[in-house]
């Protein structure tokens, strides 16, 4: 495969300007007006005047007392919060904001530290809960330490978020300026990650969180529709990315999160970018795709052959796909480590052939956050259990006979209930060969 190009954000969004204009698309015949479609029941309801606004201030209020009670047992005086540029989802579900780092503590006002002005002032406005807002472009250590020494946490145990442990990134993203000035500053204090905490409490959801995650999902299934519409022999990559993108973000109003679409490879390896590549007749299409509804998102996948000439093994490989997902559909019951919940999957793949192995059970909400699981992942969040409340991705793979890759792959969001797991999503987990 070639090199995969990379675009700036500014780039997409001037690449979706042009789509809405009609530019994109008219360069490919074969992508003209779609003869054929997945039936998603409730499409046309999905637009950003029925999208969600925001979260309430006693969802907000929940997470606080859920954290603060986490802090206590932890026996954490305070948390102070990076932004992380891999994944924002703890200042996000703290703060419902984008601040640069927020400081927390057990009892008392939380801090957004923001390099803006405006962003400041927007977060003051709009928080649902009282919040004390401070804005440094520069030397933002000093604006930490003030608040903590106001705070009286000379002498506290002190939770730092992204210091180590974090998923893909095990040692952490905090500046050694920034910890060496903190420790200097207060010397009597102890500084430990609080990373664990941070993905630990938020797993399990609340009923305003599964209800975006559940639209998140509807959403997201508009992208597989999109694909079925317009991929095809001689189609152009760049021309069907841009169309699902235009898919997503008319839905919500919002960025999608994850578009990420290969013809005759796995779907990660386009890296979420539009490629200079030509679908071909015969090839499987792989995605990872992820609309967002209030930043949260819910990855769904479908793999879709672009025929013909269909591989001779794709109907029975996707179709025992789809059967190991509903297997694991079935076993996803509160109290089920996510390690033997790995192998489980791994044993019902290796009954009839093999698969690339990957990921399969996926962050389900804000990126950045868990679980993040395979048979081969034992290393990243390997003591997590299956908790009701939960929702996450399952994206079994199996590998096609005669394919070197893709194999195929079904993934949709589950939420963990007390007694089992209900799938998110609607579309019907079918073969598609177009």
């Amino acid at each position: 495969m070639p090199r995969t190009p990379t675009f700036g954000r500014r780039d997409l969004i001037k690449g979706v300007a042009a789509l809405s204009a009609g530019s994109v698309i008219a360069s490919t015949s074969a992508a003209a007006k779609p003869s054929r479609t997945l039936y998603l029941p409730g499409a046309d309801k999905l637009v950003p005047d029925n999208m969600p606004k925001e979260f309430s201030e006693s969802e907000m209020a929940r997470r606080w007392a859920k954290l603060r009670k986490w802090m206590n047992q932890e026996k954490f005086d305070c948390l102070i919060i990076p932004s992380r540029p891999g994944g924002n989802a703890d200042v996000k579900w703290v703060s419902e904001s984008n601040a640069n780092w927020v400081v927390f503590p057990a009892n008392g006002k939380p801090t957004l530290i923001f390099r803006g002005q405006g962003d400041g002032d927007e977060a003051a406005k709009n928080s649902p809960l009282p919040v004390d807002v401070r804005v440094s472009r520069f030397n933002r250590s000093r604006v930490i330490i003030d608040r903590l020494n106001e705070l009286g946490m000379q002498k506290a145990r002190i939770g730092v978020g992204n210091l180590s442990g974090q998923m893909r990134n095990d040692e952490g993203g905090v500046s050694y300026v920034t910890m060496t000035n903190l420790m200097n500053a207060l010397p009597d204090a102890t500084f430990d990650s609080a990373v664990p905490l941070l993905i630990g409490v938020k797993l399990q959801r609340g009923p305003e969180e599964i209800e975006v995650l559940r639209l998140a999902s509807r959403v997201s299934e508009l992208a597989i529709q999109t694909i079925v519409e317009t991929v095809g022999p001689g189609v152009n990559h760049r021309d069907v990315w841009f169309r699902v993108f235009k898919s997503l973000l008319d839905a919500t109003g919002k960025e999608p999160q994850r578009v990420s679409i290969r013809g005759g490879d796995e779907g990660n390896t386009a890296n979420g970018q539009p490629l200079n590549e030509t679908f071909l007749g015969g090839q499987i299409c792989s995605q990872e795709l992820s609309g967002a509804v209030l930043g949260y998102a819910s990855q769904v996948n479908h793999t879709i052959c672009i025929g013909p000439p269909a591989p001779a093994h794709w109907p029975s490989a996707f179709n025992y796909c789809v059967e190991i997902f509903h297997y694991l559909l079935d076993i996803a019951k509160p109290g089920l480590a996510f390690e033997e919940f790995s192998q489980l999957y791994r044993r019902k793949v290796e009954q009839k052939g093999s698969a690339y192995w990957g990921v399969v059970f996926h962050t389900g909400g804000a990126s950045g956050d868990g679980p993040r699981m395979g048979p081969t992942r034992a290393d990243e969040n390997g003591d997590l259990v299956v908790q009701p409340g939960m929702v996450f991705t399952i994206k079994p793979r199996f590998s096609i006979k005669g394919v070197d890759t893709p194999s195929a792959q079904f993934g949709d969001a589950v939420l963990i209930t007390e007694t089992g797991a209900e799938r998110l999503g609607i579309r019907k987990p079918e073969l598609i060969t177009l």
